[in-house]
């Protein structure tokens, strides 16, 4: 019997912050303020603007959020995905959340030639058109650069022509077809072009 292993570097949580929002994992404060994050999450991916290209996404319950936060926080620990929220400053509040996909999950689900970091981010429906992920991005792919992550993409819906913006002006750029609806953005650090 033979076992294939994968050997990958845990990622460090990225931690960036300016004067309204901070970007960041888990940390303690999180245990006490609970019950706040999993109703922030499940504002986020209940919504139907929100999630007009990620339905698949979608959460019905407050306890499919509760679930959702829970197993990230062991994903996180395990190196399979990392997930961060965009928060306020003043009040904790998360607004938004981007999540780092390992090229082991990848595998799990993805039949590719190569296996990267898959990005994916979504914002509450109120910050969406404030160019809001076209300033964060950037910012949050600098800090995955800085820890040696150089093969980083993201699959796109074809008619989500806003993440497309964001994509391109945070250095990706279109690689490739994935499945009927989607396509495959790749991040170049040498186009990288800040917003």
């Amino acid at each position: 019997m033979h076992f294939l292993i994968y050997s990958q570097t845990m990622l460090e949580p990225v931690h960036l912050e300016n004067d309204t929002l901070l970007i960041q994992s888990f940390n303690a404060l999180d245990f006490q303020r609970w019950p706040g994050m999993v109703s922030d999450i499940y504002a986020i991916l209940s919504d139907n603007q929100s999630l007009k290209y990620l339905p698949f996404k979608r959460l019905n319950s407050i306890d499919d959020a509760d679930t959702l936060l829970k197993n990230a926080l062991i994903s996180f620990h395990c190196g399979r995905n990392y997930l961060h929220f965009i928060r306020k400053k003043e009040d904790g509040r998360i607004i938004g959340i981007i999540d780092v996909i390992s090229p082991d999950l990848a595998r799990e689900h993805y039949d590719l030639k190569q296996y990267p970091h898959f990005i994916e981010f979504c914002l509450k429906t109120e910050y969406a058109s404030k160019k809001l992920m076209s300033s964060l991005l950037p910012l949050f792919l600098d800090s995955l650069i800085s820890q040696q992550v150089g093969d980083i993409a993201a699959v796109v819906n074809r008619m989500n022509i806003a993440a497309q913006k964001v994509l391109k002006r945070s250095g990706f750029s279109y690689h490739n077809f994935f499945d009927p609806t989607q396509d495959i953005y790749r991040f170049q650090p040498a186009k990288f072009i800040a917003a």
